[in-house]
């Protein structure tokens, strides 16, 4: 009951009971996680092995699922025999190990993490039962020493509990470990973070926290002191959750405030790919926290970073990550009144202002006349008698506010009224002198940022 207990006492954000679906009211029926199971000749029964929870009798009516798959459902069976022991057969078992043998089993896809339930058996129960069976089978059986058959058959969710399960016990059951065996540990998580990228860009879909406030997926970071007295932002990363987890995890987040998106492959099967490819290298995630903040994976292990080194300058597309982090960490802030809240907005302020004074973006502009081609650095020359116009909202102090956007997304959400705009790259010190800067204007007013002159000041004098 070593991973039961787990669940039990551990208040994690991703393997608290409660989060599944728990309610306070007593359990009835009976519920067994397979840790291991056996093939019989000539039968599709099958002898499945694990630790009984409630009381199991020969003739039960019970169900088989896989509560991990994103398209699991449940099979409905019967239980032919009971062994607590070798040789050890018993018409009834209750709170110990046990073998079963199932009727017609292997009709479903019965595997280790499968859990073997009956109808009265509460969504709790059947949730401990298989993470206790992924614990036992996995952690403590094989060690996390994965085969392909065994990557094969685990989904994506299963892939997530047994990371998180791995370093539970080697942090809090096992709390001293050699240096080798350390190292060895790090090359597994190593080898299953691989087994889940893999799966979570073949997945048919997935779901992601939104914030409401920017539009765009949730920024998960932490801001701890150091030593010193300095502050150090954790990579922010985006959350994502299975769909066999969806409608249990999206309770934790409130409508008001967050939104929970599908996200699907698509046609081309690319869909979620393309997906985390904007959300690193547009919108500056760091990577992705797939159901819980433990099971981390860094952007360059699902996506490359596009290279547009082999390109002319002004034949690269525009793209501010480093700064449009900074722009949606402030954004979702709920508020910042609190102590706490203004130191958290102070680190993400001085990130902002740093990539501010050197981010190259776009301002909407419109041309009447014919500019000469720009050269390999995107320079160019305006002729005489040839005017530009820029999109400006009013400003402060009776200064007009130009429109500036950090990418091509972002300015086409902002002018998606008028799509006869061009792009124009331009610094906030470029423009500054005539314009304040209206930055990432868009219907999410708190996904952008306004910079006035004085603002501009401040901000070039922390540098």
């Amino acid at each position: 009951m070593l991973f039961g207990k787990k669940k039990q006492d551990e208040n994690e954000e991703v393997t608290d009971n409660k989060l599944m679906g728990a309610d306070e009211e007593t359990e009835e029926g009976f519920a067994m996680g397979i840790r291991a199971l056996y093939t019989l000749q000539d039968t599709e029964d099958l002898v499945v092995v694990g630790r009984v929870e409630g009381t199991v009798r020969v003739g039960d009516a019970v169900y088989i699922s896989n509560p991990g798959e994103d398209d699991s459902y449940q099979f409905v069976t019967t239980v032919l025999g009971i062994e607590t022991g070798p040789n050890t057969r018993v018409k009834e078992a209750s709170g110990c190990q046990a073998a079963l043998r199932v009727e017609r089993a292997s009709r479903y896809q019965t595997k280790p993490g499968s859990v073997v339930s009956t109808r009265t058996c509460s969504e709790k129960s059947v949730h401990q039962a298989y993470i206790t069976a992924l614990g036992d089978a996995y952690v403590t059986g094989k060690k996390l020493e994965l085969t392909d058959k065994d990557a094969e058959f685990l989904s994506l969710t299963d892939c997530a509990e047994l990371w998180s399960l791995f370093v539970w016990f080697h942090t809090r059951v096992v709390k001293e470990e050699s240096e080798e065996i350390v190292k060895e540990n790090k090359v597994k998580l190593e080898k299953l973070a691989k087994i889940i990228s893999r799966k979570l860009l073949e997945a048919e879909v997935i779901y992601c926290v939104y914030s409401k406030a920017t539009g765009e997926p949730f920024l998960f970071s932490k801001t701890v002191a150091r030593k010193d007295g300095s502050y150090m932002c954790m990579p922010p990363a985006i959350r994502l959750i299975t769909r066999a987890y969806k409608e249990t995890l999206s309770a934790r987040f409130p409508e008001d405030k967050f939104e929970i998106r599908e996200i699907s492959c698509g046609a081309d099967k690319n869909g979620i790919k393309n997906f985390l490819g904007e959300s690193f290298y547009l919108d500056g995630a760091c990577g992705v926290q797939l159901i819980n903040e433990q099971v981390s994976l860094a952007a360059g292990m699902l996506v490359n970073k596009p290279d547009y080194s082999h390109l002319p300058e002004v034949e690269r597309p525009v793209m501010n990550p480093d700064l449009e982090r900074w722009l949606l960490l402030i954004g979702q802030m709920e508020q910042t009144e609190s102590e706490d809240s203004k130191t958290v907005y102070k680190v993400y302020y001085r990130f902002l202002a740093k990539e501010m004074v050197k981010a190259r973006l776009l301002v909407p502009t419109k041309v009447d006349g014919e500019i000469p081609k720009p050269d390999a650095d995107g320079k160019t020359v305006i002729p005489k008698g040839v005017t530009l116009s820029f999109p400006t909202v009013p400003g402060k102090k009776d200064r007009p506010a130009v429109r500036m956007y950090t990418d091509w997304k972002r300015l086409k959400q902002g002018m998606k009224d008028d799509t006869d705009w061009q792009g124009n790259i331009q610094t906030v010190r470029g423009m500054i002198e005539k314009f304040d800067c209206a930055i990432n204007l868009t219907e999410h007013v708190k996904a952008g940022c306004y910079v006035s002159d004085e603002l501009f000041e401040h901000m070039k004098n922390m540098q």
